[in-house]
Parts: C-alpha cells; structure tokens; sequence
C-alpha cells in the first residue's frame, strides 16, 4: 500500500462500520472496509509535511481482547489507527 493515495474515510455510525477508499499505484480505487469499529484515530498534524500518500501499513493485527487494529502511518507523519471486530483488506 506504500504510495497509495487516501481519497476519504466514511463513518457509518449507526452500523459501526468504516470504509477506506484509496488510489493504488494503478489509479484503481480500492476500499478497506470495517466491521464493528470501536476506536477511529485520525489525527491530521501534517509533521513531516503535507501529503495524502501512504507511508506503511502494520497490520491489522489480533489484540488481546479479539479485536483487531489496522495502522496506517501517512507520508505526512500522521497515523491513523482503527480498532475493530474484523477488516476487509484489498
């Protein structure tokens, strides 16, 4: 996912799921989805400068309550960091 570009994140609250849609290196759209979030961290600092580019992705990874967390770290130096019940990766 290195270089992908985040296009936007969609919150359905009522439904506790989320969608990632991001441009891949093909400039096909791709969307991760979120089933069940119970945490969404999606700080915006800009500290290594501005950029809508993905860095690295760690994850996701099964916590030890049964949850999963996805991190994805921004070219810009954010991190956004989601806990949920289950991802749909690309």
């Amino acid at each position: 996912m290195h270089d992908w570009t985040l296009l936007s994140i969609l919150v359905h609250w009522r439904s506790r799921l989320v969608e990632l849609k991001f441009r891949d290196l093909n400039s096909q759209e791709v969307i991760i989805g979120v089933e069940g979030f119970l945490e969404l961290h999606v700080p915006r600092r800009d500290e290594w400068g501005p950029s809508v580019s993905v860095n690295n992705v760690t994850g996701p990874k099964k916590l030890p309550n049964g949850n999963q967390r996805l991190i994805i770290q921004m070219q810009s130096g954010d991190s956004i960091d989601i806990e949920a019940s289950a991802f749909k990766m690309p």
